[in-house]
């Protein structure tokens, strides 16, 4: 009997303890989100949001710790030019052949930028770009959460063409160089309203791009959309492609192209871009290839157009349920701010929809990944070749003109224009397919048979403009042997100094040993950099 009443009583105790629990949690929950301190669009530190929400604001703070690296991301931000020396050419003549670094995470958003060299116009022009004028301030659209009460204080336009370092002084000397930029790249009120914590758009590129598409705007959450659409919104409005357009320098998307509700195809951009270019006072290029005179076009970043091709997309999943999956807290179930690649927390990301075994899921991803990274290396070297053959065409073409008569120099380059024009247009076509996909940060798992379709379209293009260029020759009598390998790849160089390491520093040996396997995957074509004329 005794042993039955206490056996009893620690049953009740324990649906009682239960009973608490469930009430306490319940409790939680009723109260969530619960604000403690007022918070408004004056005052953007996570810090002071994260009075409120110190789950989601101890998850953010762990991205300022280093990264784990993933075979082809991660924390680390060495030189991407060291890593892969081959951009110095394919980017010749633009910023981004002196100073590119991997990526970090969206704390460092404004740091990186800060520290790239390409922020640094001094450096720029004694580095062989004299005409550098410096980046304009449309570059902090995304880098600074500093930026939605800049585009308030001066008003939209002003914003973008005002100079990137003359905004980041105005930044400093208004909140001190830690809240400028050490301290403050993504925020919290990017993708949140103050006064519920529902997700909202900040970004009027965005916003506007998305209008001109057939979305509908509203004027708290800046566009009309669903809970589940927003955990996409809130990410596209900075990882996308661009360009600044016009004087003012207004960051555009190219999307009047791309029909609301369906993927986008690299097409579309490039119809977007030939429109430009066809008007007067379009826009042209981004800048002329150092090299092959060809107007080129530098991709940014697209993992919104390349992802809305894939499988993902089209059953609804969302940018936040891979990057940022739910976890619980208590008895709610908040979304992990600890914003990174799902390789790194499988289970959450992928294991809710896919029921394979970790190990699987893993070596699924490695292996699309590993071949987008040998069709990046294949279309690199076509792309090369076509250069080296452009360039040995204007050696023959001034010999030619050394050998003729005086020709005076606008008649001279009108006839070098000409002969050039198609291979440096397939330049133009190709590169922009080959950087749209290097430039986009899954190196192709987020959509691969669309990064797979436009790699082999830019390697294609590469070759047809060698066979192009060399029947152009012929029409003025020169012949050339076009490169039937891989084109010249210059050195990797040396780090950048000074610089703030670990900023560009030499890639780790393991990331070198994981591309030497890649490029032992790519089917040779001949002999790399053979290019003789006859």
């Amino acid at each position: 009997m005794i042993g039955l009443f206490v056996g009893s009583a620690l049953a009740l105790a324990a649906v009682t303890g239960l009973l608490l629990n469930i009430s306490e949690r319940k409790s939680e929950e009723r109260q969530y989100p619960l604000i403690l301190n007022k918070l408004s669009d004056d005052q953007v530190d996570p810090a002071v949001w994260g009075v409120s929400f110190p789950a989601q604001y101890g998850r953010y703070r762990l991205m300022a710790e280093p990264g784990t690296a993933t075979n082809y991301g991660g924390g680390h931000p060495y030189s991407k030019l060291m890593r892969n020396p081959a951009l110095r050419r394919l980017w010749g003549g633009y910023p981004f052949s002196l100073d590119f670094n991997e990526d970090r995470s969206h704390y460092f958003a404004a740091i990186d930028q800060f520290e790239t060299k390409r922020n640094d116009k001094d450096w720029i022009n004694a580095h062989g770009l004299p005409g550098f004028k410096g980046q304009p301030g449309a570059c902090m659209n995304c880098h600074s959460g500093w930026a939605p009460s800049l585009i308030r204080e001066l008003g939209w336009e002003t914003f973008n063409h005002t100079p990137y370092n003359d905004l980041k002084g105005m930044l400093i000397k208004q909140h001190g160089a830690g809240m400028a930029g050490h301290a403050l790249g993504s925020t919290c009120a990017d993708c949140h309203h103050p006064s519920d914590m529902s997700l909202r758009v900040t970004r009027p590129a965005y916003i506007n791009a998305m209008v001109a598409r057939g979305y509908k705007g509203d004027p708290k959450a800046g566009l009309l959309a669903t809970h589940e659409e927003m955990r996409s919104h809130v990410c596209q409005q900075c990882h996308v492609e661009y360009y600044f357009k016009g004087e003012q320098k207004v960051l555009t998307f190219p999307w009047s192209q791309w029909p609301k509700n369906e993927p986008l195809r690299i097409e579309m951009i490039e119809a977007y871009y030939d429109r430009e270019a066809a008007r007067p006072d379009g826009f042209k290029a981004d800048w002329t290839h150092g090299e092959t005179g060809a107007p080129m076009l530098k991709m940014q970043h697209p993992e919104t157009e390349l992802y809305s091709s894939s499988v993902h997309a089209r059953t609804g999943v969302s940018c936040a349920d891979c990057h940022m999956p739910y976890r619980r807290e208590g008895a709610v179930k908040v979304t992990d701010h600890f914003i990174a690649s799902p390789l790194l927390n499988i289970n959450a990301s992928c294991q809710t929809c896919h029921h394979i075994a970790e190990e699987k899921l893993r070596a699924r991803v490695d292996l699309i990944q590993q071949r987008t990274a040998t069709q990046l290396k294949e279309a690199e070297g076509a792309i090369l070749a076509l250069m080296d053959d452009i360039v040995a065409a204007s050696k023959e073409l001034d010999k030619e003109r050394v050998k003729g008569t005086s020709i005076p120099d606008d008649v001279y380059k009108a006839k070098v224009d000409k002969v050039l024009a198609a291979a440096r247009q397939a330049h133009r076509r190709a590169s922009m397919r080959w950087d749209f996909i290097s430039s986009e940060n899954s190196t192709g798992f987020h959509s691969p048979q669309e990064a797979a379709r436009v790699l082999g379209a830019a390697t294609q293009l590469a070759r047809v403009g060698q066979l192009s260029l060399v029947n152009d020759l012929a029409t003025v009598g020169i012949h050339i042997r076009p490169t039937a390998g891989y084109g010249l790849v210059p050195a990797a160089g040396n780090p950048i100094e000074p610089r703030h390491a670990p900023v560009g520093d030499p890639p780790g040996q393991a990331l070198l040993d994981l591309d030497l396997k890649v490029e032992a995957m790519i089917t040779p074509l001949g002999v790399a950099g053979e290019t003789t004329a006859k």
